[in-house]
C-alpha cells in the first residue's frame, strides 16, 4: 500500500512540474503578442488607427476557442487538447514571422488569431493539474501550476529582448521564431503528463 501511494504520489509531482513548466513556456506566448503586436501594428497596419487591432484580434480568438477547448478536452482527453494548442502555438510563431517579412498586416493579424487559440488552451493548464491530483492536494498543485504563469511574464520579455534584432531587417521575425520553438519545448514537455480520460460520459455529452 506504502508503496502504490508512493508511486501515485511520484506521478503526481510530476505532472504538476510539467503542467508548471509548460505553463511558462506556453504562458510566453501571450507576453510576446502583447510585448510586440501594436509595434508591429503601427509598422505594417495601412491605417495607423488599425495599429492595435492585432491584440484586439488575439483577444477575439482567445475568447472564441475557450469553449472548442473544452469540447476537444472532454471528447479526447486533455493531452489531446494541449498538443492541438501547441500546433496553433507553432503556427502562430511561422505566419507572424512571414507576416514581418512581407509586410503584411492582415496575416499578421491571422497570426494574432491562432496565438489567442493557444492561449485559450493553455487558461487550461490549471485545470489539468486539478484532474491529476487527489482534492486535498488541490490547492497545491494550482497555486504551482499558476506560479508557472508568473514564470511567463519574465520568460516573454526577455525572449522578445534577446531577439527582436538578431534578423535585420526583419525587426521581431526572429523573435516569432523563438516563439515557435517555445511551444514546441512546451509540447514536448506536455507529452509526458499523465493525465485520466475521459468518460464515456463526457465523450457522449462532448458528442
Amino acid at each position: 500500500m506504502v508503496g502504490v501511494m508512493s508511486e501515485t504520489l511520484r506521478h503526481e509531482r510530476g505532472n504538476i512540474a510539467r503542467l508548471a513548466i509548460a505553463q511558462a513556456l506556453a504562458g510566453a506566448n501571450s507576453v510576446v503578442v502583447y510585448a510586440t503586436g501594436a509595434i508591429i501594428g503601427n509598422t505594417l497596419a495601412p491605417d495607423k488607427a488599425l495599429a492595435t487591432l492585432p491584440i484586439s484580434i488575439f483577444v477575439i480568438g482567445m475568447a472564441a476557442c475557450i469553449v472548442p477547448a473544452g469540447w476537444v478536452a472532454r471528447k479526447f482527453g486533455r493531452r489531446s487538447a494541449f498538443l492541438a494548442g501547441s500546433a496553433c502555438g507553432v503556427l502562430t510563431g511561422l505566419v507572424a514571422t512571414v507576416a514581418v517579412m512581407v509586410g503584411s498586416f492582415w496575416l499578421f493579424c491571422g497570426a494574432t488569431f491562432c496565438g489567442g487559440v493557444y492561449a485559450a488552451v493553455v487558461l487550461s493548464f490549471r485545470f489539468a493539474a486539478a484532474d491529476c491530483v487527489e482534492p486535498e492536494r488541490r490547492p497545491r498543485a494550482l497555486s504551482i501550476v499558476m506560479a508557472g504563469g508568473v514564470l511567463a511574464g519574465v520568460v516573454g520579455p526577455q525572449l522578445v529582448t534577446a531577439t527582436m534584432d538578431l534578423w535585420p531587417p526583419f525587426t521581431f521575425a526572429a523573435t516569432f521564431i523563438a516563439q515557435a520553438a517555445v511551444a514546441v519545448l512546451s509540447a514536448a514537455v506536455l507529452v509526458g503528463v499523465q493525465l485520466p480520460q475521459p468518460t464515456l460520459a463526457e465523450i457522449a455529452g462532448a458528442g
